[in-house]
Parts: C-alpha cells; sequence; structure tokens
C-alpha cells in the first residue's frame, strides 16, 4: 500500500534580523565614526563620564594629573570622588608640556587636559602632550567639549579616550544633559563598569535629542566659530575691553595640521572703569533668540569656590566676562555689548 506524499513546499524559514538599534547606540556609533575610533559610550553628564574615565584608567594608589583649568563642579568630583577612591590629583597648568612633566611621579598613570580650556581659552598642544604621554607610559584623556570632532579628533593626535558634555554644542538647543566617551574598544568595558556605579542610563528622549541635532552639527560649529570670530574682533577694537581670549592659528600655527578652527567660545576681560557687568551679561539677552549664546562671570560662577587669590593666580578675574556664541546674527549682540560698553566709560555726575 502507497502512501500519498504531499509535494507542497514547506514554509520558508523565519529570516533572522538583527534587532533594532536604540538612539543612544545610533548616536555612540555616529560618535564612534566622527573620530576614527572602535567605540563611544552615551552617559549622562560630563562629570559622571570623567569621573569614570579616570578611575577606569587607574589604579588605587594612582595618580592622576589634570589641567588647573577644571572648574566645578568636575573640580569637586575629582577631590572626592577621585581621591576617595585612593587616586591623588594634582592640578597643572597642562598647555605647558614641561610642567606636566615636572608634576609627573612614579605613581603617575594618567594625564587630563581640556583640548581648549574653558574660560580662557588657551590651547593644550595635544601632539606634543601625547608624545610625552606615550613616551612615558601614560594615558592621555582629553576633554573636547569646546570643539567637538568636528574641528578637533584628538584620537588621531595620541590620546586614547575623548570626552566630550553635549549642552556645549553637541546638542543643537543646549538642554540635554549627556557626555560622549570615545575611545579604543579595549578601554570600553573598564569605563563602562565604573559608569555603572554612577548609573550610566541616559534617558531614551533625550537620546533621541541628541541624535537628531547631529544632522546639523558640521553647519552649527561652522556658523559658531565664524560668529565668535565676528564678536572677538568687535571687542579688540573697543577701548573698554582690556583683553580678548581667542585663539587663532597665527597664535598656535601648529593647530594647522590637526584643528580645522575653534569652537563658539571666547572670553575678554574689561577695564576696571567699567563696574556694572550685570549690564553686559545683559547684552545677551537683548540679542533676541539667538540660539546657544550666553554670557556670564566665571569669577561668580564657574570659579566662585576659590580665594581670590588662587583665582588671580589663574588669571580669572572679576572683570572677565565669558561668552558662548550661538548660530544666528551675532550683530545684536555686538550692538548690544558696544552700547553697554560705552555707556560704562561715560563720567557720572558727582552728587
Amino acid at each position: 500500500m502507497s502512501v500519498h506524499r504531499s509535494t507542497a513546499a514547506a514554509p520558508p524559514a523565519p529570516i533572522a534580523t538583527a534587532p533594532a538599534r536604540s538612539s543612544a547606540q545610533r548616536v555612540e556609533d555616529a560618535f564612534a565614526d566622527l573620530h576614527g575610533a572602535d567605540a563611544a559610550l552615551l552617559l549622562p553628564s560630563a562629570v559622571t563620564a570623567t569621573t569614570a574615565v579616570l578611575l577606569a584608567l587607574s589604579n588605587p594608589g594612582g595618580h592622576i594629573i589634570a589641567s588647573d583649568q577644571t572648574c566645578d563642579p568636575l573640580r569637586a568630583a575629582l577631590l572626592t570622588e577621585v581621591t576617595g577612591a585612593r587616586r591623588t590629583v594634582t592640578f597643572v597648568d597642562c598647555t605647558d608640556v614641561d610642567a606636566v612633566a615636572a608634576a609627573v611621579r612614579p605613581a603617575t598613570q594618567v594625564v587630563y587636559a581640556p583640548s581648549l580650556s574653558d574660560p580662557l581659552m588657551r590651547l593644550t598642544p595635544l601632539g606634543d602632550l601625547a608624545t610625552y604621554a606615550q613616551m612615558n607610559d601614560l594615558l592621555l584623556v582629553v576633554d573636547n567639549t569646546a570643539l567637538s570632532p568636528v574641528e578637533l579628533r584628538p584620537l588621531e593626535t595620541g590620546a586614547v579616550v575623548v570626552i566630550e558634555d553635549s549642552k556645549a554644542c553637541l546638542d543643537e538647543w543646549g538642554d540635554v544633559s549627556a557626555a560622549l566617551v570615545t575611545c579604543a574598544g579595549r578601554f570600553l568595558a573598564p569605563i563602562r563598569g565604573q559608569a555603572a556605579h554612577y548609573g550610566c542610563q541616559v534617558d531614551p528622549w533625550a537620546a533621541h535629542l541628541l541624535e537628531r541635532s547631529l544632522s546639523t552639527l558640521g553647519l552649527r560649529i561652522t556658523a559658531r566659530r565664524h560668529n565668535a570670530e565676528q564678536v572677538a574682533d568687535a571687542l579688540r577694537e573697543h577701548r573698554a575691553v582690556r583683553t580678548v581670549h581667542r585663539p587663532s592659528f597665527d597664535d598656535a600655527p601648529w593647530a594647522l595640521e590637526t584643528h580645522q578652527g575653534f569652537g563658539g567660545l571666547l572670553a575678554f576681560e574689561v577695564v576696571p572703569e567699567v563696574r556694572d557687568l550685570g549690564g553686559v551679561l545683559g547684552a545677551a539677552a537683548g540679542a533676541g533668540p539667538a540660539a546657544g549664546t550666553s554670557l556670564r562671570l566665571p569669577a561668580l560662577t564657574t570659579h566662585a569656590h576659590l580665594s581670590e587669590r588662587v583665582r588671580r593666580e589663574a588669571g580669572v578675574s572679576r572683570q572677565l566676562v565669558r561668552a558662548s556664541v550661538g548660530t544666528q546674527d551675532p550683530g545684536p549682540l555686538i550692538r548690544g555689548l558696544r552700547r553697554t560698553l560705552d555707556a560704562a566709560l561715560v563720567p557720572r555726575p558727582r552728587t
């Protein structure tokens, strides 16, 4: 007796598909590509990111050299979390490679430096610093917040980890609290492990907003750079301004090999006759809805924890104004600053 067999084709096996990647993972992939790196990690804040990186790259009993331009709240975290984990921290002018070399001890493991210091806008010679670090078995960590990968890729200069705060320029409106850590793949697991102690989950909506902002990153950085140059030029011409702090290729020709520009930050110091610094700050408020534009006094904000003597030694006087220039027309800001500074120099009648 024969058995009838059906000739109908068997249903096709289901095709395995990779799970959809989240916004946070897509942001991490994008930053790894922007820096030419193996991996990137999205974390809730720059303080969390920096603390996790420095702990992951050092051992108990190790020594860390950090930039003396590091300000609160990160400076406080280094003096509590990092030193509390049995590391020691020395603050040094990292724009001076000789000063870094003088601070190195047998226990030194990591050098942490900004690519552009804030608020004095001093460029760190990363190539020279990285060469020194490599020759002495040190790991160079760079905070590239002020420039972004559009203008500098520190891993190409010899850094092993790059940290960037999203609020400065990565996020279009500056209201997303997050930070990116970009590095070689071998450092990712220990950094992730350290970050887990502080809560490393970024809100999905914040990750989505940051992902959406990345499509305009190059355009925004270019616009901010151009606008900041105009503001700096206008301030240099004003008699109420003693000094403008903003790097240039004329002052640092070596940066032509590594930098595309110097971002949207600058600082300026007004003469002592300008006493109404609140009016100077108000120039930004009167400049209209310029995305990303802000003025602040470092002596009363980021450096308020320091004594007057220490602030002066660091070059941060009470007359120093730090400016972050946005993407829109800088004309209203320039006119507002000129009006305020002109009025401040007009002698007041005695009563």
